[in-house]
């Protein structure tokens, strides 16, 4: 087969290296280093909001933007936003098969609902690019998404196609059917294609065989092999997916170690260990990136004979790159590709991780230890809290629903959803140390869902649903208390659904708080602050929605002041009051930055006189104001206050940039006693709506909903670079952060 001179195919001409890998003895600062100089010049590349590559601007744009997002660079980046609206226009008017493929990938990953008919359309041309054998060449037939409606009347093209084309169909292809596309029966014809097809040696090449004709190895097997071991994985996973809907229920064990030991994939595998070993500085980018993702994908870190393949890799991509931070290649668009697919192997980018979890199953008892591999799995949270130990990873590969029974924590510990999962967490009245039920109404142990009394305690990708007795309005119920340590929530949503009145979040304790990614809904008030020393409490893509979002009270023993920091970061705070000081002298101090309040009042009772800002400092940029009322001290308001103008001068110009307009969300959320708490609320119900003016600004407060809450969310942001940094502890204390006159976010990691 002839191949044709594009920017994707010059860059896979791969040369075949046969010798031994040379030792290779890079750091961990070494790799970061390499990663990081790609990431600038990738950046430094941009032009006129895109990059440039002849015949494909949109697929190059959409592979170098996906890069940056997958080595950290935040959504709304200026680089990120102007290369995703660059492919947002044009992907539309594409039908080469590379830039189809891409250009899902990045839309899929900004994960914005406003572009899921456009993935359709894209999905919809690739799946009437596929060929008789069950591949695809350079081009798709520029079709709509109404062919969807009855898939079995595409006719397939003909020909061969060819397999550097077909990966990239099949992962673009992949990701699009999580908006519901088809590919069951195309994903069929790829497992038939590929299992047929293999060499006598157990690779594939890039070219499909003619029947009758010899299969010998050839170069292009390098990349060709583990392109040929993906799409057979994406095969098997949508055969499991497919199963898993006509089934009720939720669990097909075993699919990874079957797989694993197919034998047309064994042999394959086999084969991928034999080239990632002859790995050598100046080997093709392709090549190395293509062994990456299917060691990623399927959790291999070593192949057969102990090769460590992201070692050899990073060895190659260190040694060969150049002082800009690019690698060498013939042509400035095959330098693009090169080093996105380097920066991406530097970052063990997953592209696939719902596929990982799909071949692994869920187990029969889905509560363990994770960073203890090997030990015993439980049936529920409270068996594996007693043998946990300080820094232990309680992991939940389960959707439950599971109880909360007034668990004490009091030392370093993360609870934390398995990948894929949604696990639910109710509230129960348990039984105290003596076997006797609690009685909330004199038992205060029993007033809670969970406490914290010491250590650091995260929470990710938790459903809390706080649905407390009817009839005991007068307990004073709580779904968290902090008495001591730090709290750390990140994907969560804390909720009630009966309108009983709880507080969500009560903290007592010195020490911090941190609400990443999270919905908390209802109640009387979403958190609730007691003085006790020094307290720094942040809410970062988050909403807030209650009656009353955010409250401080003095301590009635200690009569201590409060001395707290409060950062609200690309957040949605909605209720009737937003922020409730009453009666509270001391130091509060409040940075918001791109946030959006929808209140009756800001802050009826937020000062200490009407007028008096003493103890109260307000800084911030981006946000925007849909307020009845300002702001005051015992409900009565400051009358001087009428705009966000006229609230910037009361606190002495710090409120930068700010907003007074509709916050049209796409679902209307009333307040008072009508309000719609719900556990049934969710990210998607505080986006902006598309036609109302919010929307047509480039930095628009609230929240991103594609990362916001569990489930869904969870798993997007777990995949995100700054996951990482999460889970080292990095910008997760709420540090005050210098406004500049240009009104650039922080880096929000």
């Amino acid at each position: 087969m002839a191949v044709r001179s594009s920017w994707l195919v010059v860059f896979f001409a791969l040369g075949l290296y046969l010798t031994d890998a040379t030792a290779f003895a890079q750091t961990d600062e070494e790799v970061e280093k390499a990663r990081t100089m790609a990431i600038e010049f990738i950046r430094g590349k941009q032009s006129d909001g895109h990059w440039e590559y002849t015949g494909h601007d949109t697929g190059i744009t959409a592979l170098c933007t996906l890069a940056l997002l997958e080595n950290g660079a935040a959504i709304y980046d200026p680089i990120v936003e102007r290369g995703y609206r660059y492919v947002k226009r044009n992907a539309a008017d594409r039908k080469e098969t590379y830039d189809l493929a891409l250009s899902i990938l990045l839309l899929a990953r900004i994960g914005d609902r406003l572009d899921r008919p456009l993935i359709r359309t894209l999905g919809a041309r690739l799946l009437a690019g596929q060929t008789k054998t069950g591949g695809w060449s350079y081009t798709c037939p520029d079709v709509e998404s109404t062919i969807l409606q009855d898939v079995k009347k595409i006719e397939r093209k003909p020909g061969a196609g060819d397999n550097s084309n077909t990966q990239f169909a099949v992962l673009g292809l992949w990701v699009a059917s999580r908006t519901g596309l088809p590919i069951e029966e195309a994903m069929r014809d790829v497992g038939t294609r590929f299992v047929e097809s293999q060499l006598d040696d157990g690779g594939w090449a890039y070219a499909f065989p003619e029947k009758g004709k010899e299969k010998p190895s050839t170069p292009s097997a390098e990349a060709m092999t583990p392109a040929g071991l993906f799409c057979l994985t994406v095969a098997r996973a949508t055969k499991i997916r497919s199963q898993l809907k006509d089934k009720s229920s939720s669990s097909i064990r075993g699919e990874k170690e079957t797989l694993l030991s197919d034998p047309t994939f064994a042999k394959g595998l086999a084969r991928v260990g034999y080239f990632a070993k002859a790995t050598v500085p100046g080997k093709a980018r392709y090549s190395i990136w293509a062994v990456e993702r299917i060691g990623v994908m399927l959790g291999i870190e070593k192949f057969e004979g102990d090769v460590d393949w992201f070692k050899l890799g990073a060895d190659s991509l260190i040694k060969t790159q150049k002082p800009d931070g690019s690698w060498p290649s013939d042509n400035a668009g095959n330098i693009l590709s090169d080093t996105c697919l380097a920066a991406l192997f530097l970052r063990k980018a997953n592209l696939g991780s719902d596929i990982s979890r799909l071949l692994v199953g869920q187990p029969e008892l889905a509560f363990s230890i994770a960073n203890k591999p090997g030990t015993a799995r439980f049936e529920n949270l409270q068996e594996a809290l007693k043998v946990a130990e300080a820094g232990d990873i309680i992991r939940i590969d389960g959707n439950g629903h599971y109880k909360f029974v007034h668990d004490v924590f009091n030392k370093d510990i993360t609870i934390q959803a398995g990948f894929g999962y949604d696990p639910i967490f109710e509230y129960q009245i348990g039984d105290s140390p003596d076997g006797i039920r609690y009685r909330p109404e004199k038992d205060v142990q029993a007033q809670q869902m969970l406490t914290v009394s010491g250590g650091t305690v995260t929470l990710e990708g938790l459903r809390l649903q706080l649905d407390v007795p009817v009839g005991s309005a007068q307990i004073p119920w709580k779904g968290i208390l902090v008495t001591g340590g730090n709290l750390r929530m990140l994907n969560c949503s804390l909720s009630e659904g009966n309108r009983r009145g709880p507080t969500l979040v009560s903290i007592k304790g010195e020490g911090t708080a941190v609400f990443r990614n999270c919905l908390l809904i209802g109640g009387k008030t979403c958190v609730e602050i007691e003085a006790n020393g020094k307290q720094d409490i942040t809410f970062d893509n988050s909403v807030l929605y209650s009656n009353n979002c955010i409250t401080v009270s003095s301590n009635p023993k200690t009569k201590q002041p409060p001395d707290i920091d409060l950062h609200l970061y690309q957040s949605v705070v909605q209720g009737v009051e937003g922020f409730s000081f009453p009666n509270v002298t001391g130091n509060i101090r409040i940075e918001s930055l791109f946030t959006g309040y929808k209140c009756d009042s800001l802050g009826s009772s937020m000062l200490v006189g009407p007028s008096e800002k003493k103890g109260r400092e307000w800084k911030g940029a981006g946000n925007c104001y849909n307020v009845s009322n300002w702001i005051g001290a015992a409900g009565k308001k400051n009358s001087a206050i009428t705009d966000p103008r006229s609230f910037n001068k009361f606190w002495g110009d710090t409120d930068k940039d700010n907003l007074k307009l509709p916050l049209g969300f796409t679902s209307l959320k009333k307040t008072g006693p009508t309000a719609s708490f719900s556990h049934m609320n969710k990210p998607e119900d505080w986006d902006i709506q598309e036609k109302s003016e919010l929307a047509t600004l480039l930095k628009r407060p609230c929240i991103r909903p594609a990362t916001v809450g569990p489930g869904e969310g969870f798993s997007r942001y777990r995949e995100d670079f700054r996951y990482g940094e999460w889970k080292r502890g990095i910008n997760t204390s709420g540090v005050l952060v210098e406004v500049s006159d240009s009104a650039k976010p922080p880096d929000l990691r």
